[in-house]
């Protein structure tokens, strides 16, 4: 049976307190199948070693200079995959709608995200060094959901992302698409400029 595999990372938080960011976003990085998901892997592991990193040096885009992350995009850009993005605009929320849980509101976005793609078998990877609880009830969530919407064969998994070569690739397009957001920075839109139509939708989420 051919599986379609889902990657899933976030930026930001969920909070709403002064200090909290302005926007909270999760991408879903969406590969067609195994071969070209295990070219994706091979080519970021080239990526490293070209830089003389160790492979399980972490890409990350917080972490890493500007010139390495346009050079990782541009390195990516052969293969095929496709990213979505779901953002949150704090500021566009009546505070009468704010939840009193943050985890439920991450998981209502997660949630709405997936269904958006329609996906029938899907592999879904989501980055998250989780304890048991969490990645237990976030599992149980999701495969609810997606059962409700005709989808009963999915695999749910949460990874280290120092792990998952993937996973930072979609660490990567959320914290591009983050940057977009922050139009006082010079930089705010080199990086989605660069991942062109691989971002293939950015929904905003509403509360």
């Amino acid at each position: 049976m051919k599986r379609s595999y889902l990657f899933i990372d976030d930026s930001g938080d969920t909070g709403f307190k002064k200090s909290a960011t302005s926007h909270f976003l999760i991408a879903a990085l969406l590969v067609i199948d195994e071969d070209q998901k295990q070219k994706i892997s091979e080519a970021i592991d080239l990526f490293r070693r070209n830089l003389g990193w160790s492979e399980m040096h972490e890409i990350k885009f917080n972490t890493a200079e500007k010139g390495i992350i346009i050079d990782f995009i541009d390195f990516i850009k052969e293969f095929n995959y496709s990213a979505y993005v779901m953002v949150l605009d704090k500021s566009k929320v009546n505070p009468d709608k704010i939840p009193k849980s943050r985890v439920s509101l991450y998981f209502q976005i997660i949630k709405e995200l997936i269904l958006k793609l329609k996906l029938i078998n899907p592999v879904i990877t989501i980055d998250g060094r989780a304890d048991k609880k969490f990645a237990k009830e976030i599992k149980t969530f999701l495969r609810q959901s997606l059962r409700e919407h005709g989808v009963y064969d999915s695999r749910i998994y949460l990874v280290d992302s120092r792990k998952n070569s993937l996973i930072q690739l979609t660490d990567i397009v959320v914290g591009s698409v983050a940057r977009s957001y922050k139009k006082e920075k010079t930089d705010s839109q080199t990086y989605l400029n660069a991942l062109g139509d691989k971002i293939v939708d950015i929904y905003e989420f509403n509360l």
